[in-house]
């Protein structure tokens, strides 16, 4: 036998959808159905037939429209010869449509009628139709839905890209309602304890109203904490609050724990620069 025989070939036995509805629609009842049984019995009694003890497998499947039964078989000749060529021949096809055909005329169906006589083509589904009619129509309808698919899918990722682009401006919003909160937090801090007349310990009146007008001055500057503004260098101070050079045109305004830390980080620019003051 040679190495790459074909030692198995597959039929699908069938009848149109209209005769199984006619039994019932219900296709889990279907298969209990007397007619249904039958059928499937004749359909292997014609197998068994046509192969003998060749039939290998027999499978009914009701996962399409039509039920139908698949039918495995070995494909040998008369002769014995392992010979698929030979048996699936399309004399040998046209042969047994026309038989089993026959073999289900008690169940009052008949063969179609052979492309020989209707002179039918078949047409690949890479073919283009040619002319009229319902298959010109069906590739007319398939080119506008493939077009309709393929601007849907552009409308799809164009949305998906602007999603994105609204997710960061939400964020950068969200960021800045955070700043813009610990700023007024802050300044309203200073100007409870200005209007109490309560000094902090580590700062005189002057000092305070100084701050006061400093967080004025630079509130649209965006808040960081020390950490985040780590690297940064100084441009302004007042008391404890500083503004610090970010790189690229940045600036932001820094908080830090008290007065003494800003002098630190003047001091440590002085000397060389990349130091951020510890907490």
């Amino acid at each position: 036998m040679r190495t790459a025989a074909v030692v198995a070939i597959e039929l699908v036995l069938s009848m149109t959808p209209e005769w199984f509805d006619g039994l019932t629609e219900d296709r889990h009842a279907l298969r209990q159905h007397p007619k249904f049984i039958e059928w499937v019995d004749t359909s292997i009694a014609w197998a068994r037939k046509e192969f003998g003890q060749n039939v290998i497998d027999v499978a009914v499947h009701m996962d399409e429209s039509s039920p139908h039964m698949h039918v495995l078989a070995v494909p040998l000749t008369q002769e014995g010869r392992l010979c698929a060529k030979e048996v699936l021949a399309r004399t040998e096809l046209m042969r047994r449509q026309t038989s089993y055909a026959k073999a289900m005329e008690p169940f009052g169906v008949q063969r179609g009628v052979p492309a020989k006589v209707t002179k039918r083509r078949h047409i690949k589904l890479t073919e283009k139709p040619q002319g009229g009619g319902k298959a010109s129509e069906l590739a007319a309808q398939l080119a506008a839905a493939n077009s309709t698919i393929a601007q849907l899918q552009q409308q799809v990722q164009q949305l998906q890209g602007l999603n994105v682009d609204y997710s960061r401006q939400i964020t950068a919003l969200e960021k800045r309602i955070e700043q813009a909160q610990r700023l007024a937090t802050f300044e309203k801090q200073i100007k409870a304890e200005m209007a109490a007349k309560k000094p902090r310990r580590d700062l005189p009146d002057d000092q305070e109203t100084a701050m006061a007008l400093f967080l004025e001055k630079h509130k649209a500057l965006p808040y960081c904490t020390p950490q985040e503004a780590s690297g940064g260098s100084l441009v302004a101070s007042e008391g404890r609050f500083a503004v610090l050079h970010l790189g690229h045109g940045r600036h932001a305004l820094v908080e830090f724990p008290s007065a003494q830390a800003v002098q630190e980080l003047a001091r440590g620019q002085q000397q060389g620069p990349g130091r951020a003051p510890g907490r």
